[in-house]
């Protein structure tokens, strides 16, 4: 019977709470009521905050701090993949960025003292939203600010800061290589001259215009040589100098970056070896077929397969430990690792094809010694042409990139002006109805309340 008379005070009378409810309903709708006015005031008090938003369209297939190592390794007719560090994560990281962020702040009609108070992250928290639209290259920009016009300002502020900060990257990432690229070409154009002139000089004082038809075979033989190890050997000079500057932004973010090292990845290093055979069979089919040859098509193909796969392992590799890391420094990184490989890899081919190369310039002894002497200059001569055209294609190639790395962010809509009448923020509809909502959850328990005390629970 006492447990009977416990179970029945566990329970709720649905009955009896609705009688209570109808009971105290002048008390119930009061609450209700209040709530809601006081929501409605709550809406009509809260600041308003104006929406804009701009469009902007980025290409991530390729990477800009690339830029100058792509167009040297382009220069040679060689494919080394790109990359693709210039995710659209790393672009909305970027546009939140003091740099991009403390122009708008300083332009704000706010107190100098709230300002310095102001950080970039807590601004960006407050008045962006920056998305990437799925599956898509566009991201969009939305901006918050007390009146139409700012909201607008700060909008278009950071997609316009953001286009600044990219140029100025693009060009800090090329001014290594190209400050390389200048002074290389004026020590080419002179080995060049020098070597031109010692060939004429002495044509004209042995009377040998051109090489007699076995000299002229030779030649051909080594030229292939001469041409890949000089291509080799400039691409080197300009991957120093770029692992230079990425050494130096590096310290910059994180000195601890720069032990960061693969060359003990297995995977890295079989095909690093693999690549320096393959250049050396290339050059060994360019010696026999044309370039339009079945063989030297597929040799090209496969050694360009083979440095895109190169480029793909050491991304795997440093996307494996670097998850702690932002976006700018892990593409850092990568260009550091991939520079570093990319050395690696010519400096063993070199070995390889100067090793080829000794080979051949043995069936030299068979040739007079005018025609040694001849063909010694003229190589010497092509050479140094082959190298000096190199730069200078490196050149305009890596200030091509450039002005492409700027234009691969692109804004598509410009930031609107939101209506005076048509606020961001507050929802007054949204908050009227929470407080109408909160207010039958008050009465409810308001109610229960009542129950418990005059039935019992």
């Amino acid at each position: 019977m006492d447990i009977n008379n416990a179970n029945d005070n566990d329970t709720i009378d649905l009955k009896k709470l609705f009688s209570l409810m109808i009971e105290k309903k002048m008390i119930v709708i009061a609450i209700i009521v209040i709530c809601t006015i006081i929501a409605t005031i709550v809406a009509f008090v809260l600041p308003k905050s104006y929406q804009s938003t701009t469009l902007v369209r980025v290409k991530s297939g390729s990477s800009s701090s690339m830029a100058g190592y792509a167009a040297m390794a382009a220069g040679f007719g060689i494919d080394i993949g790109g990359g693709s560090s210039g995710s659209p994560e790393s672009y909305i990281e970027l546009m939140k960025s003091r740099e991009v962020l403390e122009p708008i702040i300083a332009e704000l009609d706010l107190p100098d003292e709230d300002k310095e108070k102001l950080t970039a992250e807590g601004f960006a928290k407050k008045n962006l939203e920056v998305t990437n639209i799925k599956k898509t290259d566009l991201i969009t920009i939305s901006a918050y600010g007390k009146t139409p016009e700012e909201a607008q300002r700060i909008s278009q502020g950071v997609a316009d800061n953001f286009l600044a900060l990219m140029t100025k990257l693009n060009k800090e990432d090329n001014s290594t290589t190209l400050k390389f690229l200048d002074e290389r070409i004026k020590i080419a154009k002179e080995e060049m001259e020098t070597a031109e002139n010692k060939l004429a000089a002495y044509q004209q004082e042995h009377k040998i215009y051109a090489p007699d038809e076995q000299a002229k075979a030779i030649i051909a033989n080594l030229n292939n040589y001469d041409t890949t190890i000089a291509q080799l050997q400039a691409q080197s000079e300009g991957d120093s100098a770029k692992l230079a500057g990425v050494t130096s932004q590096l310290e910059q973010q994180n000195a601890s970056l720069l032990e960061y090292n693969v060359s003990d990845n297995t995977n890295i290093g079989n095909i690093r070896e693999s690549i320096v055979n393959k250049r050396v069979e290339l050059v060994g089919l360019q010696q026999q077929f044309t370039d339009e040859h079945p063989d030297v098509i597929k040799a090209k193909e496969e050694l360009n397969s083979l440095e895109k796969s190169l480029s793909d392992e050491i991304a795997k590799a440093v996307n494996s430990q670097s998850v702690t890391l932002s976006p700018v420094q892990s593409n850092l990184l990568k260009d550091k690792i991939s520079t570093e490989v990319q050395i690696s890899v010519n400096n063993a081919s070199l070995e390889a094809l100067k090793a080829k190369q000794a080979e051949a310039q043995e069936s030299i002894a068979t040739l007079s010694a005018d025609s040694v002497e001849y063909m010694r200059l003229e190589r010497n001569a092509k050479i140094a042409g082959q190298v000096y055209t190199s730069l200078v294609q490196n050149y305009e190639q890596t200030r091509i990139q450039e002005a492409k790395d700027s234009m691969d962010i692109q804004i598509i809509d410009a930031a609107d002006l939101p209506k005076e009448d048509m606020p961001a923020k507050p929802n007054k509809k949204l908050v009227v109805a929470i407080g109408f909502i909160l207010g039958i959850m008050i009465s409810f328990g308001y109610t229960l309340y009542n129950y418990s005390r005059r039935y019992g629970l």
